[in-house]
């Protein structure tokens, strides 16, 4: 007997010391390679009580929020620290939002339009306090007025306990209607005993939908009615140290292969630094980490190779500076359409004289009247670096927030 109570204390402390305090994944995260972040919640810049939450990150800037109708003392406000479960872009655990009790006579109801997008996944950590409602149960409008389940292989869930959160996937890949619709939308309703209570309430963090681009092209993400966001890159997640080559945050292009490299010789090398800067930033986006191109830079040009497939009229910005004295006082632009040899021919704006930060200037390159930057899956732009300073074995050039926007073929 007592063997058997120290063989059972063993493997309790096995399995409890392989498993996240914190975290437990109901299923994996499965995310199709085709698909694209479309909305995204991480929450964590959320602070006192709310009536709506807007994204932090969306394709699709209109529409999209998190509301919590219906009647009674329940509201919405946040909660700290939040989950790491779904955390994109090496997001920390910061917040995440509750829905506090009583809570049966409320919805948390989630507006995502997926306007241009197909194969619809969405996921979100969850969890409950002690006294949380101990059911969530879930329905879909594909009219904006109708909630219904059908297709939806998860209806329903117990949340379990904070500090131990769960994650739900609710998979509209194969449910008709979801797909490229304005008016969907995921109404999360609250039972059990404790919904009724007056204390209490039940946690999220960290919420997605992803979708593929349907066939039509992307969804608008727009700028306006026309203007599409095809490109992006924020920098916020950048990690630390040396960087070969960066991939964009956000692309509204299928099998993207838009990347930025610091080609040729020499130390000069690419790192993050922080703070950055909010100029040209999209989507609210914070002014987090930025990408600094290290001196010596005469030996070494930036490369963002960005495929334009898909779009036209194509204009480029960015928010640039120099580190104080010693980064290269001028940046020089060129482009190329076949990836190969570079010219500045009907380019507006050939050069620029960065100032030191944190004065940030915002560039625009205007590529919307050469034609051959239309529809190119070679596009290449360069940047290379001029001056006395751009030979110095210190400083660096600086830029955040670069998009690519156009109009759709």
């Amino acid at each position: 007997m007592k063997q058997t109570f120290l063989f059972l204390s063993l493997l309790t402390f096995l399995f409890f010391s392989c498993t996240d305090d914190r975290d437990i994944s109901t299923e994996p995260v499965v995310v199709n390679p085709e698909s694209v972040i479309v909305h995204y919640w991480n929450f964590n810049t959320l602070s006192g009580t709310v009536t709506s939450i807007p994204p932090d990150f969306s394709l699709l800037p209109f529409g999209t929020e998190i509301t919590y109708p219906g009647t009674g003392d329940g509201y919405m406000d946040n909660f700290d620290p939040g989950y790491a479960l779904n955390a994109r872009n090496g997001d920390v655990e910061g917040s995440g939002f509750r829905a506090r009790n009583p809570s049966n006579t409320r919805n948390v109801l989630l507006s995502l339009p997926t306007t241009g997008y197909k194969t619809i996944v969405v996921h979100f950590a969850t969890a409950r306090t002690s006294a949380g409602a101990t059911t969530q149960n879930y329905s879909y409008t594909i009219d904006g007025t109708n909630f219904i389940n059908t297709g939806l292989a998860t209806s329903t869930f117990t949340p379990m306990e904070d500090p131990t959160s769960s994650l739900v996937t609710l998979d509209f890949s194969a449910i008709p209607g979801v797909e490229d619709n304005p008016d969907f939308q995921i109404k999360i309703g609250f039972a059990g005993d404790a919904a009724s209570g007056a204390t209490g309430n039940n946690r999220f963090d960290n919420l997605t939908l992803e979708g593929i681009p349907t066939a039509s092209g992307p969804g608008p993400g727009p700028i306006d009615d026309t203007i599409y966001l095809f490109q992006y890159w924020n920098f916020n997640a950048l990690p630390s140290g040396t960087l070969t080559s960066v991939t964009p945050d956000a692309s509204l292009i299928s099998g993207n292969t838009a990347a930025i490299t610091y080609d040729g010789s020499g130390a000069g090398y690419m790192d993050s630094f922080s703070l950055g800067s909010a100029e040209n930033a999209q989507n609210t986006d914070v002014a987090g980490s930025g990408l600094r191109a290290r001196n010596p830079s005469n030996t070494r040009n930036l490369m963002i190779a960005a495929p334009t497939t898909g779009y036209k009229d194509v204009v480029v910005r960015f928010a640039t500076a120099k580190s104080s004295g010693a980064g290269a006082s001028m940046q020089n632009y060129s482009y190329s359409l076949d990836g190969t040899n570079f010219i500045t021919t009907n380019l507006p704006v050939a050069t620029f004289n960065p100032d030191s930060d944190p004065a940030y200037a915002i560039v625009t390159l205007d590529f919307s009247a050469i034609s051959g930057a239309n529809d190119n899956p070679a596009f290449v732009l360069k940047i290379s670096f001029a001056g006395a300073e751009a030979t110095g074995s210190s400083g660096n050039n600086r830029f955040d927030n670069i998009t690519f926007q156009g109009k759709h073929l």
